[in-house]
C-alpha cells in the first residue's frame, strides 16, 4: 500500500511519501529531479510528454505544448485570449491537462515505491474557488488517482515545516508565492499540534510567471527601439525570451545585474537587466501583494504584533523584495521553509499518511493534530431585496472564514400568489452586491402546488472540508426536501465530457 502527497503547481509539480514512522521523502524522477514541471507535450506519435522535455518543445512546437494550465481550472480553458487548446483535433481542457501531470506522478510514485499507489492528497492553493477545487476533484478521477482529499498549499506547508512540534503556541502567516499563484494564510498552532486556519487570502492568477511577463515586455521594448525588432511577433523568439526571463528573474535573487542573449532573427541582442529595474517592474504587483496580506491579517482579527513567524514558501518567495515588505510589515526576519519546492508535497504526504490510518502508533506522525482550515470564499443566494424584481442580490448564507466543514441555513420567501417552484442560483462572494460576486450554478426547486407570496423555502448549504458546495431547498412549512439542486459549473466536463475524456487520457502513454 502507497501513500503519497502531491503538489500539483502552475509551473512545477512534486511527490512525495512518508512511511508509517513519519520519515518522508520527496520522490525523484528518473532523471534524479525531485520537481516535475507542469508542461505537457503532445507527441506526433501519440505519446505524451510531460515535464522538462515538454517546456523545451515549447520552443519548437508550442502549437504542441501546453503551460500554466492550472490558471484555469474550473474555466473551459487557460488561454488569455479565451480560444480552446486543441491539439490535432482534440480539445483539451484544464483538467484534462492536469490529470496528465498527475497520471505522470502517479508513475514516477510507482516506480520508486513499487506498489500501486492506493491514496493520495493533492493540493490546491488556499483561495481557490469551488470551481477549481471540483475541477482538481475531476482531473484526479481521470488520472487514475485515489484521491483521500484536496488540502491547501499553505497548510501542507505548514505540517512540513514542524509546526506543532514545539512546546508554544503561536499565530503563523504563511507567505506562498509560486510560479502562478499567490496565498497568504493566517492559522493558530497550539503546543499540542492542532493548527486552525483564522484566515485566508490570495489570487490564484498571480506568481513568477507574471514577473517573467514583466521582464519579457522590458526586452520587447528594448529589442524595438534599439534594433527595430518585434520578439514577440514569431513563436520561437517568444519562446527565447520567456527561457532567458526566467532565468533573469531567478539570478537577480542573488546578484545585482544579469545579462543574456536574445534570439532576435538577426545577430543576438544582449539584455542586460539590474535588480533595481526589475524591482521598480514588479513595484505595482509589490504594492497589490502587501494590500492583500494586510486584508487578510485583518480578517483574522490579530495585529502584526500577535504573529510568532512570518513563514514563506513557494519558489518565488526568494525574490528578495518580497522578504524585504514583509519584514517591513512585521518588523521581523521572515523565516524559509526547508525546501521552497518541495515541502508542499511533503506536508500533503506527512497528512495523507495520517488520514489514511498507516501511520505506526508509536511514532509522532500519530500524534499530529488534523488541520482545521476555513472557507476561503463566502457563499450566497440570489434573492429579490425587499421583494422586488429589478433588485437582485447575494443573500449570504456561509460566511468567508467559517471553518470548514460548515453548514449553512437560511429562510427566503415566495414573491407571488400562485408561485409553484423558485429558480435557485448560488454564487461565491460574501458582498451583497452580485457585481462582485461569481455565479456557481442554478437549479430550481418545486413546491407540487401554487402557494401564496411569502411562502417559506428553507435553502441549506454544505460546504465540505474541500469545500465542495451541495445545495438543497425545503418547503419551509413542511420541511419537505422539495430539491436537490446540481450545481452547474459551466467551466466543467460534464458527464458525457468527463467519460471521452478519461478513455482519451488513459490510452496516452506518458513519459
Amino acid at each position: 500500500m502507497s501513500i503519497i502527497g502531491i503538489d500539483l503547481g502552475t509551473t512545477n509539480s512534486a511527490v512525495a511519501a512518508t512511511d508509517a514512522m513519519g520519515i518522508t521523502t520527496t520522490i525523484a524522477a528518473r532523471d534524479g529531479s525531485r520537481t516535475l514541471p507542469s508542461a505537457v507535450y503532445f507527441e506526433p506519435s501519440d505519446e505524451v510528454s510531460i515535464g522538462a522535455r515538454a517546456k523545451s518543445m515549447a520552443v519548437m512546437e508550442p502549437e504542441r505544448v501546453a503551460m500554466l494550465f492550472k490558471r484555469g481550472m474550473g474555466e473551459k480553458t487557460f488561454l488569455t485570449d479565451g480560444s480552446a487548446f486543441a491539439v490535432d483535433g482534440k480539445v483539451w481542457r484544464p483538467e484534462e491537462l492536469s490529470s496528465l501531470v498527475l497520471k505522470k506522478l502517479k508513475q514516477i510514485a510507482e516506480e520508486n515505491l513499487s506498489e500501486p499507489v492506493t491514496g493520495a492528497i493533492v493540493t490546491v492553493p488556499a483561495y481557490f474557488g469551488e470551481l477549481e477545487r471540483s475541477a482538481t476533484r475531476d482531473a484526479a478521477e481521470m488520472a487514475g488517482l485515489p484521491l483521500l482529499r484536496i488540502i491547501n498549499e499553505p497548510t501542507a506547508a505548514a505540517i512540513a515545516h514542524g509546526f506543532g512540534g514545539g512546546s508554544r503556541s503561536e499565530n503563523v502567516l504563511v507567505f506562498d508565492l509560486g510560479g502562478g499563484t499567490f496565498d497568504v494564510t493566517i492559522m493558530r498552532v497550539e503546543s499540542d499540534g492542532e493548527m486552525t486556519v483564522l484566515a485566508t487570502g490570495g489570487n490564484h492568477k498571480l506568481g513568477g510567471t507574471d514577473f517573467d511577463s514583466a521582464i519579457i515586455g522590458i526586452m520587447a521594448e528594448r529589442a524595438q527601439t534599439e534594433l527595430g525588432v518585434d520578439i514577440l511577433a514569431e513563436d520561437w523568439m517568444f519562446s527565447d525570451a520567456r527561457d532567458k526571463a526566467e532565468e533573469i528573474k531567478k539570478e537577480l535573487s542573488t546578484t545585482d545585474s544579469v545579462s543574456r542573449p536574445l534570439q532576435t532573427g538577426q545577430r543576438p541582442y544582449m539584455f542586460t537587466m539590474t535588480r533595481a529595474e526589475f524591482e521598480n517592474a514588479v513595484a505595482d504587483t509589490v504594492e497589490d501583494v502587501s494590500d492583500t496580506i494586510e486584508t487578510t491579517l485583518d480578517d483574522s482579527g490579530l495585529s502584526a504584533s500577535d504573529l510568532g513567524t512570518v513563514l514563506m514558501v513557494g519558489g518565488s518567495s526568494r525574490i528578495p523584495v518580497f522578504a524585504s515588505m514583509l519584514k517591513e510589515l512585521f518588523g521581523k526576519e521572515p523565516t524559509f521553509t526547508k525546501n521552497l519546492d518541495e515541502d508542499v508535497a511533503r506536508g500533503a504526504a506527512i497528512l495523507a499518511t495520517k488520514t489514511s490510518g498507516s501511520a505506526d502508533p508509536r511514532s509522532e506522525l500519530a500524534e499530529l493534530a488534523i488541520p482545521t482550515d476555513v472557507a476561503s470564499h463566502g457563499l450566497g443566494m440570489t434573492v429579490l431585496k425587499d421583494g422586488e424584481a429589478e433588485n437582485e442580490i447575494n443573500g449570504l448564507i456561509v460566511s468567508a472564514g467559517t471553518p470548514v466543514p460548515a453548514h449553512g441555513s437560511e429562510t427566503f420567501h415566495s414573491v407571488a400568489d400562485g408561485q409553484t417552484e423558485v429558480r435557485l442560483r448560488i454564487n461565491e462572494g460574501d458582498d451583497e452586491d452580485l457585481a462582485y460576486c461569481r455565479p456557481l450554478g442554478e437549479g430550481s426547486a418545486s413546491f407540487g402546488r401554487p402557494v401564496n407570496a411569502g411562502y417559506p423555502i428553507r435553502i441549506d448549504v454544505a460546504y465540505t472540508e474541500e469545500q465542495i458546495v451541495y445545495v438543497q431547498a425545503y418547503d419551509g412549512e413542511t420541511g419537505t426536501l422539495i430539491g436537490e439542486v446540481t450545481i452547474k459549473r459551466e467551466g466543467s466536463l460534464s458527464g458525457t465530457e468527463k467519460d471521452s475524456a478519461l478513455a482519451a487520457i488513459s490510452e496516452k502513454g506518458v513519459r
